[in-house]
């Protein structure tokens, strides 16, 4: 037995690791999947904000090119015909000291303001012209990376990789300038503006309006050739805020939490967040890993990946219990068996020693050895019996044949087989079976199960008082019961279900209690429940109770 325990123990412990390893592994490759599947929510989603953020700069650039157009498409004629721009603050000339001179009517407090701004600005005509200069290369440098960016293709084959995206905006940024200054300077470029009178018909050629930062606020400015030789440059004060939240009202759908941040116009050429239109760069508001989820899809195959692993570890485990608890069964028949063998066996051989020897006078051989000899062979008989039905049950279950039983008449015809067994045991049996009383099931599994019954309470009650077996029966609705009581030890109702089991008694029980091999009850109850019946254990005052339920006829 500690052989086999330590077998056992192996085997768990062999079992419990194999266990460890696939739950590692599953977790492992859920982990794996889990990490790619984040990637790719991940790369969809940077994938999903860029093409918002590109949409977006296309709609800004387009609100804020039309008012940079209507700047340029306005003719500055003092009678003027013009509609107004409602985000210009005011409209000016610059005097060769930097100050400004309105070329329409404004407060003396917007007046102030603005050249205060522009007194401040101390570089404000070289950059004015550098940002005209860069403008112009501008043009051909977007030409250069739309070229350049509509001929790269994804280097990872993904739309989703972080490159494709980055190119992809820069290739639009390169469109959209190009859209755009296309557009300003059509409008702008050799705008006539009208002459003051009639005595002046020089017309007057104008550049387009460049924006630009003065301070922190936003301003169009461009270069007037008129009939004087010297330049002039006119400019217009945007209202700030009122034209940044145009833009940012024209977004809301695509960028709710977006907003504009100044940026120079020299930085702006590399910046794919950058406006084409406006020296502004656009800010998301939101990042591409706030908006990453898991696909419905994946979370389902992975439980269901788990449930299969854990079915399967339980199936394994099950099987294995199955294993070691057949061979314990396996174990407890060999070692039960072999005990009920070895005392007949010397029986048989130290009786046939002591007849062949002749030391045996004939009257102790008819009275004693013979009938020795007989009960040991029955005994012998009743075991192979067992056997071999249990045998044929666990290979083959089958049911026997129905017909309709007289109980008392099959008592009868029993009766005397069990007196003889009991009388072996020095008890008697009492029957108490109404006359009539019907049942259905088989005669030969009825007299096998009885016999089992009646053979235990000969091994197990012989000491009882008074020393007798009752075999009673009775109706029970649709069913008739068969009682078998002893007045023995009784067993405990902690033990009724146990009883039943097979081999329920130990290799050590079996070699030191009372003969058997733990097989008969077993039996018994499967072929009680063969023929639609049931073999029960009913708690007794006296001894042990034993009720075979048979359905009526």
């Amino acid at each position: 037995m500690k052989s086999g325990g330590r077998s056992n123990r192996t085997a768990w412990l062999l079992l419990l690791a194999c266990g460890v390893l696939i739950i590692g592994a599953m977790a492992c490759l859920t982990h794996g999947v889990l990490e790619s599947e984040r990637e790719r929510s991940l790369a969809m989603a940077r994938a999903d904000l860029e093409e918002r953020i590109r949409l977006s700069l296309w709609r800004m650039d387009g609100a804020a090119s039309a008012v940079t157009i209507e700047e340029n498409q306005r003719v500055m004629n003092p009678a003027g015909n013009q509609l107004p721009n409602s985000f210009a603050r005011v409209r000016f000339q610059l005097s060769p000291d930097c100050r400004a001179i309105p070329t329409e009517p404004c407060s003396d407090e917007q007046l102030a303001e603005l050249n205060q701004l522009l007194q401040a600005d101390e570089d404000l005509i070289p950059r004015y012209q550098l940002m005209c200069q860069a403008v112009h290369s501008g043009a051909q440098q977007w030409s250069a990376n739309a070229y350049i960016a509509g001929n790269t293709k994804d280097p990872e084959g993904e739309r989703t990789s972080l490159q494709y995206q980055q190119e992809l905006s820069m290739k639009e940024r390169a469109v959209r300038g190009k859209t755009v200054n296309a557009a300003v300077e059509k409008a702008g470029l050799a705008q006539q503006l009208a002459a003051p009178g009639p005595d002046q018909p020089l017309a007057a050629f104008a550049t387009a309006f460049q924006p630009a930062w003065i301070g922190q606020e936003a301003f169009l400015l461009r270069e007037v050739q008129g009939d004087e030789p010297m330049k002039k440059i006119e400019g217009v004060w945007l209202k700030t805020a009122e034209f940044k939240e145009l833009l940012l009202g024209e977004i809301r759908d695509l960028l709710p939490r977006a907003d504009l941040e100044p940026m120079k116009p020299m930085e702006a050429a590399g910046n794919a967040l950058a406006l084409a239109s406006f020296p502004w760069r656009l800010v998301p508001g939101e990042s591409a890993a706030a908006t990453t989820e898991i696909r419905g899809a994946v979370t389902p195959l992975l439980a269901a990946g788990w449930v299969v692993m854990l079915v399967a570890l339980a199936a394994g485990a099950f099987m294995v219990h199955g294993i070691m608890k057949l061979s314990e069964r396996r174990a407890s028949f060999v070692s039960a068996v072999t005990h009920e063998l070895r005392t007949p066996l010397t029986t048989f051989r130290l009786y046939s020693d002591m007849l062949e020897s002749g030391a045996v006078t004939e009257e102790k051989k008819r009275t004693t050895y013979f009938r020795t000899l007989r009960r040991e062979a029955d005994r012998l008989s009743h075991l192979v019996e067992n056997v071999l039905a249990f045998s044929q049950i666990e290979r083959r279950p089958t049911k026997p044949k129905a017909e309709t039983l007289e109980v008392g008449g099959l008592v009868d015809s029993m009766r005397e087989r069990f007196e003889e067994r009991l009388a072996g045991a020095r008890m008697t049996l009492v029957v108490d079976v109404p006359a009539g009383l019907e049942a259905a099931g088989s005669a030969t599994a009825i007299e096998h199960v009885l016999f089992n019954l009646i053979d235990n309470a000969a091994k197990y009650a012989a000491g009882g008082d008074p020393p007798e077996v009752r075999l009673a029966a009775k109706p029970a609705g649709e069913a008739v019961e068969i009682l078998v009581c002893d007045h023995g030890p009784g067993i405990d109702e902690a033990e009724f279900k146990e009883v039943f089991r097979a081999f329920h008694k130990s290799a050590q029980a079996a070699a030191e209690s009372r003969p058997g091999v733990g097989l008969g009850l077993a039996l018994s109850r499967r072929l009680a429940r063969s023929m639609n019946g049931d073999l029960l254990c009913r708690s007794s005052a006296e001894g042990a109770c034993f009720v075979l339920r048979l359905p009526a006829s």
